[in-house]
């Protein structure tokens, strides 16, 4: 919920679409729909100063009752340009509302404890698996339907925890089903097939996460669909590689070593394809602890 009187919102954590949804509820609320071109304004770093931030948020709004300003990547603006937000968060000008946006999870050297009394700070982690699935049914509810519980689980085997590929189907999916107002597994299986690269990607933050359970998981809904080992394999290799992927060259050596390995077991025969693989994610674990 939103509190009463908010004027600066501070989004915190990696999880993207949960930070644009409550980037549109904040639109929503604070801009009219005939002047928001006039009265929103997006700064990223490196192409906007601490000064023209300041300069625009103390900007009477125009044809409008409240101006919105959006500070994307705080933490990557200068010292200097974050000092200068620091002191318009101490006087905000009551007809803006700043919304600083941080990929951080607990931003504290940001905001010291005296300046986050003045935030309203929303928290947008990645969601737990103990999380998605009532997201899920929240998502499904606010388009006026139901969904049951074998479909919310197929729903997140088929596409993992990407929450805007989980929010796209389902608007699909709502569409399919037409006036019926519950969502079943069939629908699901009908509308959503397997996304190989978000399993991968999937698989590997499970394993550098060392969620052993939800690793295993992943791949026995792999194989009991039907995907190939080479799929498998090749996506991970793909996601190992990955910019994205922090990790360190050693590491991702010896990933890429147990991968080639388990490739060379499985077409030789030496090991069944599910040893091999269930072999692999154990030995990935391992390296990760």
């Amino acid at each position: 919920m939103l509190n009463n009187n908010p004027s600066i919102y501070l989004l915190t954590g990696s999880e993207q679409f949960l930070k644009e949804e409550h980037l549109a509820r904040i639109k929503a609320r604070f801009l009219e729909k005939t002047s928001q071109e006039f009265n929103l304004n997006i700064f990223y770093p490196g192409s906007a100063s601490g000064e023209k931030i300041l300069e625009c948020a103390y900007n009477a709004p125009l044809l409008g009752k409240k101006r919105v300003v959006i500070v994307r990547q705080v933490e990557n603006f200068s010292s200097a340009d974050r000092k200068l937000m620091l002191s318009y968060i101490k006087a905000p000008y009551q007809h803006t509302i700043l919304v600083l946006e941080t990929d951080k999870k607990d931003p504290g050297d940001l905001f010291p404890g005296e300046i986050r009394k003045h935030l309203r700070i929303i928290t947008c982690n990645q969601l737990t698996e103990n999380q998605i699935f009532p997201w899920i049914s929240a998502q499904v509810k606010s388009m006026g339907k139901k969904i049951e519980y074998k479909a919310r689980l197929l729903l997140v085997n088929r596409l993992g925890e990407n929450l805007e590929l989980i929010s796209n189907a389902l608007k699909n999916i709502v569409l399919f089903i037409g006036q019926r107002d519950t969502i079943t597994s069939q629908d699901v299986e009908q509308m959503v097939g397997r996304n190989i690269e978000t399993d991968a990607f999937e698989l590997f933050q499970a394993v550098n996460d060392r969620r052993k359970e939800r690793t295993f998981q992943i791949l026995d809904s792999l194989l009991k669909d039907g995907v190939r080992p080479t799929q498998i394999l090749g996506a991970l290799a793909h996601e190992i590689l990955s910019p994205r992927n922090r990790i360190n060259a050693s590491c991702r050596r010896l990933f890429l070593r147990a991968l080639e390995r388990t490739d060379r077991e499985i077409k030789t025969g030496l090991k069944s394809q599910r040893i091999a693989l269930e072999l692999l994610m154990a030995e990935m674990l391992s390296l990760q602890s």
